[in-house]
């Protein structure tokens, strides 16, 4: 095998789905591989089927099904570093029943035999480490990238937005604001737009608004924004469209209410209306503060305000915000990381198993 400063290491990385679809499969594993593939890590996909002994270390990233359990376990027993990757409270998940028993049982299992648990946020980390005081496997913080916005025809494209440009154009001199994301039940999407629905008719007194929705859940929409006194607009969500369809607003709202799912959320949802140009107005949650000098936190009537002026000095805010996503953010940024963290953890156990293979842990927590 290569040494663990070689950048030639050659890594295995199994999701469950690699579909492009999927925000957080671009974010934590498509974008990421090819970043450090152009970086001269040997990165493949590793299949459900495959062999973990070819590899300097595996990553596991939006794994969770059976055969992600018998490749990890197949690794811990060949003396192959692991990575176990998460980007969502799978236990908040699991408590709201979004997660079957069995689902959460593999995870477990996953956490005892991970050399390394990667995590997309600080909270997320902090959250995880307090359910699991008997955590030993070295504990990282790597961000996800930024979603560039999407290029890729697509059928259904133009007729999507021929309505979308329809709606707007029904309502000459408003403020368009736009909502985009996916629905968890009560744990976060259209549960919270009532809240920027009702600060948007609140503001409607003084400038009229509209509020298009960009997601893959029409039924749950309608049952949704009865309630909401403002114009809406429901747009299907697909790759090539969100893009086009972001562009054709000024603001982005992104209502969220603080639970144990939400708080350690990254900051890809602001970041990717940014990068499409729009001003944005959002709860706060810690993710977020790093944009507090950009965007407008918890101060929604102040937002509008000042998107609905051309002039004001919000929009200037935009660039400075695009650049530090980009520093920060960037394929290149994000690649950097995911190399130093499977470097230190390939070097890492490879001291640790020259006696022999390592025991995976016994875990204790209060679920």
């Amino acid at each position: 095998m290569t040494t663990a400063s070689n950048p030639g290491l050659r890594i295995g990385w199994h999701a469950d789905s690699f579909d492009a679809k999927l925000a957080s499969v671009r974010y934590r594993v498509i974008q990421p591989m090819a970043a450090l593939n152009a970086l001269g890590l040997a990165v493949e996909r590793l299949a459900d089927d495959g062999d973990p002994a070819r590899y300097d270390a595996v990553i596991f990233s939006k794994s969770h099904g059976k055969p992600a359990l018998a490749l990890a376990g197949a690794a811990r027993a060949g003396g192959v570093p692991i990575v176990y990757d998460l980007c969502d409270n799978f236990l908040a998940a699991s408590q709201a029943r979004h997660m079957s028993s069995a689902r959460l049982g593999r995870a477990n299992a996953m956490l005892a035999m991970a050399d390394t648990l990667s995590f997309s946020t600080a909270t997320l980390a902090e959250q995880l480490r307090a359910e699991y005081p008997d955590l030993t496997a070295e504990m990282v913080v790597v961000p996800d990238t930024i979603d560039p916005p999407a290029v890729r025809a697509e059928w259904g494209r133009g007729r999507a937005l021929a309505a979308l440009d329809r709606f707007l154009a029904g309502h000459p001199g408003a403020l368009h604001c736009v909502w985009f994301g996916n629905s968890l039940g009560r744990l976060s999407g259209y549960v919270h737009v009532g809240l920027a629905a009702e600060e948007l008719r609140q503001f409607s007194a003084h400038l009229p608004v509209t509020l298009t929705v960009i997601s893959n859940d029409r039924f749950g929409f309608w049952r949704a924004s009865r309630r909401w006194r403002v114009p809406v607009h429901y747009v299907p969500w697909s790759l090539a469209v969100q893009g086009p369809a972001l562009a054709r607003h000024r603001v982005a709202l992104i209502p969220v209410e603080r639970n144990a799912y939400t708080l350690g959320k990254t900051i890809n949802r602001p970041a990717t209306a940014l990068m499409a140009g729009l001003g944005v107005v959002a709860s706060a949650i810690p993710s977020y503060e790093e944009l507090r000098p950009y965007i407008f936190l918890d101060d929604w009537q102040a937002g509008l305000a000042a998107y609905a002026r051309p002039d004001d000095p919000a929009w200037d805010r935009i660039g400075e915000a695009q650049a530090l996503l980009t520093a920060r953010y960037g394929s290149a940024a994000v690649a950097a990381r995911w190399q130093e963290v499977i470097a230190t953890t390939v070097k890492r156990v490879r001291g640790a198993t020259a006696d022999g293979p390592r025991p995976a842990q016994s875990l204790r927590s209060r679920w």
